[in-house]
Order: structure tokens, then C-alpha cells, then sequence
């Protein structure tokens, strides 16, 4: 993982939580050659954190589903660049998977 531009004045890590009964696997790239992209792969039922994140805007996240029938490709999320930073990976059908932005009911206040 490379540095990332901006230091701690950026935006909060990627997290992606995983709430298939799967482990899963993919990447999340971002919109600038100068942030490295990241690889992750979680269990069920628990989040990855990215190590630190900068001023990068996320622009998309793949997700692959190690099921019992094989691997299958969730849908990705994509943007043209997003700051935000929570996301899950859910099932949405018989072998079907999506990536989502996770929306809390509440901001949070600074």
C-alpha cells in the first residue's frame, strides 16, 4: 500500500463489511494515479479497514463471494468519486451479491 496524499486532513478509511455467510474478496481503486488501490478480503460477519486513506475518492469496489457453488462476482459499486467511506458487501438473491453504500439514519456532529 503507497502513501496517500493530503495526511490526516483526508477522508475517513474504507470500511466494507461483510454481511454474507461468505468469505469475500476484491479491491477498492480510487480516482487518482497518486492512491494506490487496495486489495482486501474479509470473513462473515466482520468489516475491513483500509490503513489509512488521504484525499483519495473512491471510485469503485469489487467484491467476489467464495460460495459453496464457486466464486461469484457482486455487483460493484461505482462512482465518479465518492468521500465516503462505509460499505457492505449483501446478498440480494440466490447467488446474487451487491456492493453498497452503507447510509446511517443519524450524521454524526463535529
Amino acid at each position: 500500500m503507497g502513501n496517500r496524499p493530503g495526511g490526516p486532513g483526508g477522508y475517513d478509511p474504507v470500511q466494507i463489511h461483510n454481511s454474507t455467510p461468505y468469505t469475500v474478496f476484491g479491491r477498492v481503486e480510487y480516482a487518482s494515479i497518486f492512491c494506490s488501490d487496495d486489495n482486501y478480503s474479509v470473513e462473515s460477519g466482520n468489516t475491513w479497514r483500509a490503513s489509512g486513506r488521504g484525499v483519495c475518492l473512491v471510485t469503485r469496489i469489487t467484491a467476489t463471494v467464495r460460495t459453496p457453488s464457486g466464486n461469484i462476482e457482486a455487483e460493484p459499486y461505482t462512482s465518479s468519486g465518492t468521500s465516503f467511506s462505509q460499505f457492505a458487501v449483501i446478498q440480494v438473491g440466490v447467488n446474487r451479491f451487491q456492493v453498497t453504500r452503507v447510509v446511517s439514519a443519524a450524521k454524526k456532529r463535529r
